[in-house]
């Protein structure tokens, strides 16, 4: 509104002041207005121009009174206050005045008593020195109360700052008073001893209270609580104190600055380690003996470190509810386990609380160009140490721990020799079926000087220098003695091996080196662990798989006749016994693989080991079983052995359908695939005509040194068999489980893996010692399927052979050698039925009836003459055959039925079966039907060759007839 007032004043008189001042401004104006009056020389311009102005002028009274209108009140309150804030000054300037006046009569009344005034305050100095004084004496006579106060609540600090003060007092202003002389004897002498609490109260507090609170539980490891975390002024219990920091402690300690440690009387000092540690240190440092204390922990790190382990012992025992010294006497690795985790777990916080005291310590160390004598006692070279010594002292006391736990004095003593890697190139397992030659003969020596005086001597100072060695390379313990809380042995290491190492590399990132531990373990497990486990396996092994002599002087693999016991069988979930060696020399297998695992690092040298057992045990095997398939010192060996070996036979029997469905996957395939009777028939149609042909061609018998006639070796076979394929089958688990170096790339590089890469070579060899023992298991199921057959062969050509069937009437009995068959086969039924799985068991005994009755079938061309007692005679040695077999194998025999009607055939006469053949169609082949004709001849004389050639000539057209229209 102001602004819009302004406006409507005339513009020609209109002034723009020239200074800040608004006075100034006014005045300028009305000047402006007076000086337009004055020139303007017609009046009525200027009463033109003086209504004009008295116009303006009333409109700003006008709106000025508006404005105070608008405004009473903001107005009355600022005329009041400005009235009140007058009265007020002007009662100021009353009250000083008055002052002053009062002022100036003091003045006056001083300057005639200041004589007076100055003794006066002389006297008053003189008295309040001598109240200060008495003060300090009374305060002197309290130290010692303080003291005890403050040293009970491990208040140190103030202590340490009480005493110092009071030493200072007594030796200097109150020097001169002989009334506390005895005090001040008795406080330097608390003040000269101070230092002694302070220092075992430091050393309890790293290798004591920084150690965590919590009990042990049984078998369980030791946790942090919310307590521990407190106590080092950590917020969550769950942090510990893994690492520490690797930057060096001189200048990470040099580039914090110093804050000044301040101790709280009304609170526990122990509830922050950390900060109980600087108080310990400051107050150390006050009494100026903060070197000592330095050089004490150094000094007292050995056995303070020894006391540590063995409290740690002592809690492990407690923990397990045994009693420390029966402990030593059994085998449990898993306390010797949990012990190392213990003290593992301590010395990180050991190492802790000595990098905060060292870091309190470099604080108030002084650095060069200050004045020693302001800041403290300089701390020497020599005096120091840091994290590396404290490090380098952890790992020798668990050196020393560890050097006693695995029993190193007497180890190294029994040292073995570890063999060196396994490097055999691919070999054929035939060269394992051919006779080894015999080995020379071992040397025998005469007579040996190993009880002379000079090898005594020798001996002896062997010994010494070994003992020597071992002191000097293994760091023997001293006068420590160690009570353990588990049996010692060098296989200790498999317990403790991975938190070991893991421990070490932590070591090996703090200190920025190689860890002396780490060259003590790789020593003692290169040079003492693998020769004990290679010498432990070896005697396993020889133990398991050891030759004897037997009465008749003939060597067998004795192990081979050994199967385990129904308890094993059971906790193995085996369906058939196994040989004991077989899973003995698993359990070493085991053993080794467990080591893999336990020793990842040395993972290739325990494979070495496993692939040098399975080589032993492979040779082994195979020798075994030349033992039982080869007869004499010559190369002869049994016809299914030969026949096992024989490529073309062997591959004909694995392409079978009855093979193929033994194998796992092969078996599921073929459970698809439906085969026809017709198609299994004519496969085991060829089978019989192969072994027909091999066997029955000539009149000769089958001895019977080529055959198996003990049905205990025959046993033998079987449990080689299901062993060697157990034990191929877990092998080969296990070599699936590894992974070469070759076969790694760079996606999977990255990922953990239990076990490390191994050599592809040794892998290689692994995976063909395994095809070796399947191999093996193959053909010893192969033996077993074609001894049968053999053993057939050999009981059913005499039948033919030797027999008579052109007897009397009253000889209608079986065969003699029927019945050895019948005998024989439920012989090595019962043998086998114990031994081999059921499907197995079927293979051996399937399409058995099929080959008796081919046989049978095949054998009439080795009958001289036959009558009706003999064909009945036949009939009654395939009917005992049938019933057997259908014993056997749970199913009746039919291809027996075939024979024993190709036998009732010869009750007719040639042109009546001639006749039966054209009327009902060929049921046997062209050779069949003219055998039996030529044994109707045979047994008939008087027919001349000229019927016999007729007949023949008869019935060829017939087949060749009922061939026709059977294509047509």
């Amino acid at each position: 509104m102001a602004t819009a007032e302004e406006g409507k004043t005339p513009t020609n008189y209109q002034y723009q002041p020239q200074g800040p001042s608004s006075k100034d401004s006014s005045s300028a104006y009305l000047m402006s207005i007076v000086s337009t009056l004055s020139s303007s020389a017609n009046y009525d311009q200027r009463e033109k121009e003086k209504t004009r102005i008295e116009k303006a002028f009333r409109e700003s009274d006008k709106r000025l009174g508006e404005l105070v209108t608008e405004n009473y009140q903001d107005v009355t309150k600022i005329l009041q206050a400005f009235n009140g804030m007058t009265k007020s000054i002007n009662e100021s300037r009353e009250k000083i005045r008055k002052i002053k006046e009062d002022l100036n009569s003091c003045k006056t009344l001083l300057h005639f008593k200041r004589d007076e005034l100055r003794k006066l305050w002389k006297d008053g100095v003189e008295h309040k020195a001598v109240l200060s004084m008495l003060e300090q004496v009374e305060q002197m006579k309290e130290v010692q109360d303080k003291m005890n106060t403050y040293m009970a609540n491990k208040h140190y600090l103030h202590a340490t700052d009480t005493i110092v003060q009071a030493v200072s007092m007594l030796e200097g202003p109150l020097n001169g008073i002989d009334a506390l002389r005895e005090v001040r004897g008795d406080l330097i002498n608390i003040k000269e001893k101070m230092h002694e609490t302070l220092i075992e109260e430091l050393s309890r507090q790293i290798y004591e209270r920084s150690l965590p609170s919590s009990s042990l539980q049984p078998g369980s490891l030791m946790r942090w609580s919310r307590k521990d975390a407190t106590v080092w002024g950590w917020s969550d219990g769950v942090d510990s104190p893994r690492r520490v920091p690797k930057q060096d402690s001189v200048e990470s300690s040099n580039n914090k600055a110093y804050t000044e440690v301040k101790e709280d009387l009304n609170s526990n000092p122990e509830e922050n380690l950390t900060k109980f540690i600087a108080i310990l240190t400051e107050s150390l440092f006050v009494l100026r003996k903060l070197p000592d204390a330095v050089e004490r922990i150094k000094l007292g790190m050995k056995g303070s470190l020894h006391k540590l382990i063995n409290t740690a012992t002592q809690q492990i025992a407690e923990s397990s509810g045994q009693q420390l010294d029966s402990m030593e006497n059994h085998v449990q690795p898993k306390y010797f386990n949990e012990l190392l985790k213990l003290v593992f777990q301590h010395s990180r916080c050991v190492a802790q609380t000595h990098q905060t005291f060292l870091d309190h310590v470099l604080k108030l160390t002084p650095s060069p160009g200050i004045d020693n004598e302001k800041s403290g006692m300089p701390l020497q070279n020599h005096i120091m140490y840091d994290m590396k010594d404290v490090w380098s002292e952890i790992q020798a006391r668990l050196q020393i721990l560890l050097s006693q736990y695995l029993d190193v004095p007497n180890s190294m003593l029994s040292r073995q020799q570890v063999p060196s890697g396994f490097d055999q190139p691919t070999m054929d397992i035939s060269q394992y079926f051919s006779k080894k030659k015999a080995g020379k003969a071992k040397k025998v020596s005469l007579f040996r000087f190993d009880a002379s005086q000079h090898a005594i001597s020798v001996t002896s100072a062997r010994q010494q220098i070994q003992q020597q060695y071992e002191h000097d390379t293994l760091g023997l313990p001293d006068s420590w003695h160690i009570i353990k809380v588990c049996k010692p042995g060098a296989f200790n290491i498999t317990a403790i091996y991975k938190p070991l190492r893991s421990f070490i590399r932590e070591v090996e990132d703090i200190m920025q080196t190689t860890s002396g531990l780490q060259e003590f373990i790789t020593d003692f497990v290169q040079n003492v662990f693998l020769g004990q486990v290679h010498s432990k396996v070896s005697g396993s092994i020889d133990a398991a798989t050891r030759v004897e002599e037997e009465e008749d002087g003939h060597k067998c693999f004795d192990a081979l006749r050994n199967v385990i016991d129904e308890k094993r069988r059971r906790e193995l979930g085996v369906p058939r016994p196994l040989l004991q060696s077989t899973v003995i020399v698993d359990s070493c297998i085991q053993e080794l693989q467990d080591l893999m695992h336990h020793l990842p690092d040395y993972a290739d040298q325990f494979l070495n080991m496993i692939c040098n057992v399975l080589r032993d045990y492979r040779e082994k095997c195979h020798s075994a079983y030349r033992d039982i398939v080869q007869h004499g010192s010559d190369e002869k060996r049994i016809i299914s052995a030969m026949w096992a070996k024989d490529e073309d036979i062997s591959r004909f029997l694995r392409s079978l359908p009855s093979w193929r469905s033994l194998q796992p996957r092969q078996g599921k395939e073929l459970d698809r695939t439906i085969c026809s009777e017709e198609e299994i028939r004519s496969l085991n149609s060829k089978e019989s005509v192969i072994l027909i042909s091999n066997l029955s061609g000539d009149d000769a018998l089958i001895p019977q040194q080529e055959i198996i006639t003990d049905v205990t070796q025959m046993r033998t076979v079987a449990n080689l068999h299901e062993s060697l394929e157990w034990f191929a089958d877990r092998l080969e688990q296990f070599a699936a489980s590894l992974t070469s170096q070759n076969s790694l790339n760079p996606a999977t590089d990255e990922l953990p893996m239990e076990l490390p890469p191994i050599s592809d070579k040794t892998l290689q060899s692994l995976k063909q010692l395994v095809q070796d023992f399947k191999d093996l298991a193959e053909i010893c199921l192969l033996l077993l399927h074609l001894e049968v057959r053999v053993h057939c062969f050999y009981y059913l050509l005499p039948v033919a052979k030797q027999s008579n069937y052109a007897g009397p009437i009253d000889d209608l009995d079986p065969d003699s050698n029927v019945l050895k068959l019948n005998k024989d086969l439920s012989g090595m039924e019962e043998m086998m039925t114990q031994s081999l799985q059921p499907k197995k068991f079927k293979y051996i005994f399937e399409s058995l009836g099929f080959l008796v009755a081919s046989i049978l079938i095949t054998s009439v061309q080795f009958l001289k003459k036959i009558n009706e007692n003999g064909i009945k005679k036949m009939c009654r040695n395939i009917l005992a055959i049938q019933q057997n077999l259908t014993n056997i194998t749970l199913a009746r025999e039919s291809d027996l039925d075939r024979a024993r009607h190709f036998y009732e055939l010869l009750y007719l006469n040639p042109d009546d079966l001639i006749n039966s053949v054209a009327e009902k169609g060929p049921q046997f082949s062209l050779s069949e039907y003219k055998e039996l004709i030529q044994l109707y001849h045979r047994s008939f004389a008087g027919n001349p060759v000229s019927l016999q050639d007729a007949r023949m000539q008869r019935l060829h057209s017939v087949m060749e007839k009922g061939q026709d229209e059977t294509l047509q």
